[in-house]
């Protein structure tokens, strides 16, 4: 099967700035309150259910996953970029993480107690978005939880040039208005 090409932009380009990223980016601690308090109420929503861990899809450098397992949430992250994942396994050594696509998961169905998919389904274009949270809804145990956070807009594509770093970049950012999305836990706190 040939992967999309959006994905393989995402891919290469996320490799490019990796560590820029975690250089520039804030920390979970470092957040605005309401960000931090959504992270916190996931944390406890999550382990009241006990349905299973947590997958933290698109975790990037892994601090919002480490974040998770020190609210005491078994958790783990899947990120399309290799060298994400690989900052993300020196970081935390007793954390899991893997390469992966949030459109293909190599999870079985029904066992995540949890889906963490923090500022990380802007980059996937808008048609394909169903696809995306049909790997959610397949993987997700019954009463499990979903906590989407990400930017907003009104149907805008923009595709920046450089990233992270000033690094050059390929891939696209989609600002889609969440209305009409049957998206339960999800949090939009910035716009494009």
């Amino acid at each position: 099967m040939t992967e999309p090409s959006y994905l393989a932009a995402v891919r290469e380009s996320y490799d490019i700035v990796a560590d820029d990223y975690v250089a520039l980016v804030k920390t979970p601690s470092e957040l605005d309150p309401l960000s931090r308090s959504m992270l916190i109420a996931f944390a406890e929503l999550v382990q009241a259910s006990n349905r299973g861990p947590v997958a933290d899809l698109g975790c990037g450098p892994g601090r919002v996953t480490a974040h998770m397992a020190g609210l005491g949430v078994s958790a783990f992250g899947i990120d399309v970029s290799p060298k994400m994942i690989e900052l993300a396994q020196s970081a935390y050594p007793d954390l899991r993480f893997s390469v992966g696509s949030m459109t293909a998961l190599e999870i079985k169905d029904d066992t995540l107690g949890g889906i963490l998919a923090y500022y990380s389904t802007h980059h996937t274009p808008p048609e394909l978005l169903p696809v995306v949270f049909a790997e959610f809804h397949r993987t997700l145990a019954p009463g499990g939880h979903l906590l989407l956070a990400g930017h907003v807009g009104t149907g805008e594509h923009r595709r920046p040039t450089h990233g992270y770093g000033g690094h050059p970049v390929s891939y696209y950012c989609n600002g889609l208005w969440p209305e009409g999305w049957a998206v339960s836990g999800g949090v939009w706190p910035r716009r494009l």
